[in-house]
């Protein structure tokens, strides 16, 4: 009786094991996954919401700006050479200064950025001095182009009063950072309302050190489930942007690019909003990548992002015609309609990807996708980026100009101004053990417990069946098989044993 319970709770004890190690398999990831999605949301006082508001990264930007070396054969017409020179790299403290939870489970910031200029890694000095274009005499000329004829000479004589040049020279700091020109101020009292620069100085990079200017985010943080998390609920207050034709190209799609929901796939496609990129980028997966042992997806911009409306006609959108201003060339964006009117375009650097004829028309660049491509690698469970590289060229559309003397010889040329990289090589060795931990982890505790379970389960199953196979040998030689305890032999004189009746 006793080994017949003890047979029957094993044999149960075994598929319990079994059933269990089944559920296993199918649940634990996910268990495992909801705990980390709600670990990962944005929650006052958690370690990710500090992680989240101060980065525990060093950025760097590095910028590389083209020199103009001839001058003088340009003005009279001849395509532009270029040198380019940097890295100029300053080091980057990410901030957000956070202004508070809502009830709908969003959060709102303001993104800031410090930048400090790293001289050990930069090739040259913020005191260097550069030959290149003059923006704010371009752009205003550029303005000009569909005035009558006794406007653009009136306006010519203004910047020979005002001894405005094409060509100038300028530090790397003044033109990066700032520097007060007369034509900024003149513009500030007569743009219209919806043109005023809202700077003092011109420079790329002005009003953007320490400053708010980014605009303020409300993003989710992640309470509604890890699909929303990081997604952009509004910017300043808006959803929509009014620069482009369409509300398609007009939505605030995606994340500011530093955080993005768990959980990607080769077929998920991210967005990335930027308020100076005027529209949200698409990312797509490109290929596998390991990063300090911890498998990753690359995501790039797709391909033809910056195609003609003839090769992409879902760009088609993006053409101001209306305006007067070019609907682009493969590998340009325009975005003159929201950078107060000037004719600037971004392009992947050196031209990457672009209209071969973008490259004929200027001397001195050569794309490279290993030195000039924009991506991001990401451990794809958490969608933390491993490493990335915001790379992108700024450049100004050059068109003829009549009765403007100043830029009356120049040639129609697309005008390289200069190109950056921001964004980290690898990540601190304390946050990159934790995504090893997170990687491997789960799917080895999981293994182990699942295969610990199927093993037992599978040998208590043997162990029944033992047992159940002696009781039935047992039985099966008391009830008819014969007793060998009664059975005699007798060795015959040839030394052979033979099998006699048992005696009476």
């Amino acid at each position: 009786m006793r080994r017949a319970v003890c047979t029957g709770v094993m044999a149960v004890s075994a598929v319990l094991l079994i059933v269990m190690g089944i559920l296993v398999t199918m649940f634990f990831s996910r268990m495992i996954d909801s705990f980390i999605y709600k670990e990962l949301q944005l929650r006052e006082g958690t370690e990710t919401f500090e992680l989240w508001r101060q980065p525990p990264v060093e950025p760097l930007m590095s910028v590389y700006l083209f020199n103009l070396t001839n001058p003088r054969d340009f003005m009279r017409g001849e395509k532009p050479r270029f040198r380019e020179i940097g890295p100029y790299v300053y080091s980057e403290k990410w901030e957000k200064i956070v202004r508070g939870f809502h009830d709908n489970g969003t959060v709102t910031y303001h993104p800031t950025k410090q930048f400090f200029f790293n001289r050990a890694l930069s090739r040259g000095d913020e005191e260097d001095i550069i030959q290149t274009l003059n923006i704010p005499l371009m752009s205003a000329a550029a303005q000009l182009k569909y005035t009558q004829s006794f406007t653009r000479l009136a306006t010519s004589s203004l910047f020979g009063v005002l001894n405005q040049e094409v060509v100038i020279q300028k530090t790397i700091k003044e033109l990066l950072w700032g520097y007060n020109d007369t034509l900024i101020k003149l513009a500030k009292d007569m743009m219209p309302p919806g043109r005023v620069i809202p700077h003092d100085m011109f420079g790329f990079f002005v009003g953007k050190n320490e400053s708010l200017e980014t605009g303020e985010f409300t993003v989710h943080t992640g309470r509604g489930g890890p699909k929303t998390y990081g997604v952009i609920d509004n910017w300043n207050g808006i959803n929509q942007m009014d620069f482009w034709k369409t509300e398609e190209c007009n939505s605030i799609k995606g994340t500011d690019g530093t955080a993005f929901p768990p959980g990607l796939s080769t077929n998920t496609t991210l967005h990335l909003f930027n308020p100076d990129l005027c529209r949200s980028i698409p990312l797509v997966f490109k290929k596998h990548v390991v990063r300090n042992g911890v498998e990753g997806y690359r995501f790039t911009p797709p391909m033809n992002i910056f195609d003609t409306v003839e090769q992409n006609p879902d760009n088609a959108c993006f053409c101001m015609v209306d305006e007067g201003n070019s609907c682009g060339r493969q590998g340009l964006f325009n975005i003159s309609a929201c950078k107060f009117g000037a004719p600037m375009a971004i392009s992947w650097p050196h031209f990457l990807y672009g209209d071969p004829k973008l490259l004929e028309e200027v001397e001195g660049l050569n794309p490279n996708p290993n030195l000039h491509e924009f991506y991001l690698d990401f451990q794809p469970k958490l969608s933390i980026a491993m490493a990335a590289k915001a790379r992108m060229q700024i450049n100004f559309m050059i068109s003829k100009v009549d009765d403007i003397k100043q830029v009356a010889g120049i040639p129609e040329v697309v005008f390289p101004l200069f190109w950056f990289e921001s964004g980290i090589s690898e990540l601190p060795e304390k946050v990159m053990d934790k995504l090893r931990m997170v990687s491997t982890l789960p799917e080895t505790a999981r293994a182990g417990i699942s295969y610990s379970m199927f093993g037992l389960g599978g040998i208590l199953l043997f162990c029944v069946a033992l047992m159940i196979w002696k009781k039935m040998r047992s039985k099966s030689y008391g009830s008819g098989g014969v007793n060998h305890a009664d059975v005699e032999f007798e060795k015959r004189t040839d030394g052979v044993s033979v099998k006699t009746q048992p005696k009476v």
